[in-house]
Parts: C-alpha cells; sequence; structure tokens
C-alpha cells in the first residue's frame, strides 16, 4: 500500500489546479468527447437545456454535474472501501475535497469544445502540467480500473498535487470508448 499523503503546502493554487485536472478529464469523457461515461453535462445539448432550467448559472451547473458523474463512475470502477484513491478522490480523509471546495469550477479554465482523440487529451494535460508524469502500472481490475505506483514527489510540490497530476497523465492509456480509471492505494488510518 502506499503511503498517506500529507497536505502541508497545498495552496489555493494547486486546489485550482486539482479542479482543472478534474474538469479537463470529466470534459474528455464526456458522451460527445472520448465517450468514457454517460454523460452530457458539458455537450452543447445540455447547455440549451441547463440554460432553461438554472438561468442565472447554467455553466456552474453543468461542470458541477460533470463532477458528480465523474465521482459517482470512479466510485463504481474504484470501491473506497479499499483504500483506493483516484483523482476525483485523491485521499481517504477527504481533506482534497475540502481544499478544492473552496474554489469555484467557474474559476478554472478548460476546453468547451470535444477532446475527440488521446492525442488532444495529451495536448491539453502538457498545457496544465507543463511535461509528462511518470508512473508504473502494477495491475490491473476487470472494471477498467488500474493501480499505478505513483513515483516519490518532487521538493517544492505537493505531495496531493503530485498524486493529482499523475493520476490525470495515466487517462492516457485510455482510448475513444474505452475508459480507464487510475487509482492508487493508500494506507487506512
Amino acid at each position: 500500500m502506499g503511503q498517506r499523503l500529507s497536505h502541508k503546502g497545498f495552496t489555493p493554487e494547486d486546489a485550482r489546479t486539482v479542479l482543472r485536472l478534474r474538469l479537463l478529464i470529466a470534459r474528455a469523457a464526456s458522451k460527445d468527447s472520448l465517450g468514457w461515461w454517460d454523460d452530457h453535462s458539458l455537450t452543447p445539448e445540455a447547455s440549451f437545456i441547463l440554460e432553461r432550467i438554472f438561468p442565472m448559472q447554467p455553466s456552474l451547473a453543468a461542470r458541477n454535474l460533470a463532477l458528480t458523474a465523474a465521482r459517482a463512475r470512479h466510485r463504481a470502477a474504484c470501491p473506497s472501501n479499499q483504500g483506493i484513491a483516484h483523482l476525483y478522490r485523491l485521499d481517504l480523509d477527504g481533506q482534497d475535497e475540502l481544499a478544492v471546495r473552496s474554489v469555484s469550477p467557474l474559476a478554472v479554465a478548460f476546453p468547451d469544445e470535444p477532446i475527440e482523440s488521446v492525442d488532444q487529451l495529451r495536448k491539453h494535460l502538457t498545457e496544465v502540467l507543463g511535461s509528462p508524469m511518470s508512473y508504473q502500472v502494477l495491475r490491473r481490475i476487470d472494471t477498467q480500473g488500474f493501480q499505478i505506483a505513483v513515483p516519490p514527489t518532487p521538493a517544492g510540490v505537493a505531495p496531493l498535487l503530485h498524486r493529482a497530476r499523475t493520476l490525470a497523465w495515466a487517462y492516457l492509456e485510455g482510448a475513444p470508448r474505452q475508459p480507464v480509471f487510475p487509482y492508487c492505494l493508500e494506507e487506512p488510518l
């Protein structure tokens, strides 16, 4: 099992980056993009409906719906009772959620247009991360999940951010209509 992460050094900018990565992967997973799960929240069709249901902030509703769908899909693929951490649940005690909750989903940029190829996703991830992230695949499970070993955290980077960056990069192992759910293990309290 991996060790528990310290939240030391996790800044508001780190929280924005984590939220940006989550929204980027949710956009890539959308029905009009790579189609990794059945979610239309960020599509033009949903925008048409959400503008009528939530006239004050349809974009906020769309982003929150997309994040909720992504979390649900990850919960189904990676049961949380097994010490599993993934991009939408970075630690077992929920500290990542507390940190990210302080950032409005409207405060982060991600593509409006569909992400229709893994190469397009790689380009967007590189814009956020700067360079590729390394990891090692340890095992695969029948729900398209795969356990990775996250390398040691580089100096000057918050461990939680490093985990999020590495997990986000691992989604590049997916293909159109063939989702993957990268995860790592964390020791319970």
